[in-house]
């Protein structure tokens, strides 16, 4: 699914819950705050993980690289003996210094690796420590939010399952831009209203709003208040949205 459509549901999830969150005070952002630490602790877990995957895979090359090192050498080791000049035999003497060298640092790096993966695996328990201990934070401040919703409980739940299941698919870098945008203007996403912004009223240059249409994956933003634009046809029906989606 178009990235813009995306941005533009959730937009219009979160100005529903919006609504609701009007008599809920300050839980709902930390909610979200929490939200945005239980990712970033799962990202760091995860570039953890990969590096741990890179390390195995390195230690598992580079045994068979001084396999080959160490079989070449022993063949070069044989053919001295069958040099019939000193400039043979210099030649392969100059080679075989050549792979005791490469021996050598192939050694090293197994070596440093094997250090910097204990690092990694006990960085990595600390890390997953700290996801476990966000995950549960952040399922206490659901679970407060939920209670003090009180008659709004139902529809409250609806908007935070779609919420939850619409902010992976979007590109973490845009994800971060509409949440900063939402710290200016509660509408974040808006659509094109008479070749206007519709959230401050501003023209669109006539050359944009083109290039809005025929590019449906490049993000638009208007010059004059920020907010991301989208055209009219991508319009978004929430109750359609959830009826879909939950």
């Amino acid at each position: 699914m178009q990235q813009i459509s995306l941005l533009a549901q959730l937009s219009a999830v979160d100005a529903e819950l919006d609504d609701l969150h009007d008599d809920l005070g300050d839980l709902p952002q930390i909610v979200k705050r929490h939200e945005t630490v239980v990712r970033d602790r799962t990202q760091a877990v995860e570039a953890t993980q990969k590096a741990i995957r890179d390390l195995e895979h390195l230690r598992g090359t580079a045994h068979v690289t001084l396999q080959e090192l160490q079989d070449k050498e022993t063949r070069l080791a044989e053919q001295q003996f069958q040099v019939k000049n000193n400039r043979e035999f210099d030649a392969i003497t100059k080679e075989m210094e050549g792979l005791k060298a490469k021996r050598a640092e192939m050694d090293d790096v197994l070596r440093t690796g094997s250090v910097r993966e204990e690092n990694l695996q006990a960085t990595l328990e600390q890390q997953q420590r700290e996801l476990d201990e966000a995950k549960e934070i952040l399922a206490e401040k659901e679970h407060e939010l939920e209670e003090l919703s009180g008659d709004q409980n139902d529809e409250l739940k609806k908007y935070i399952e779609l919420r939850r299941k619409l902010v992976p698919q979007i590109d973490n870098a845009l994800e971060t831009e509409y949440e900063r945008i939402r710290t200016f203007h509660r509408e974040a996403v808006v659509p094109l209203r008479k070749n206007s912004c519709s959230g401050c009223y501003s023209a669109i240059p006539s050359q944009r709003i083109m290039e809005m249409k025929y590019n449906r994956e490049k993000i638009y933003t208007c010059e004059n208040c920020g907010r991301i634009l989208y055209c009219e046809d991508v319009a978004v029906d929430v109750a359609t949205v959830v009826e879909g989606n939950v």
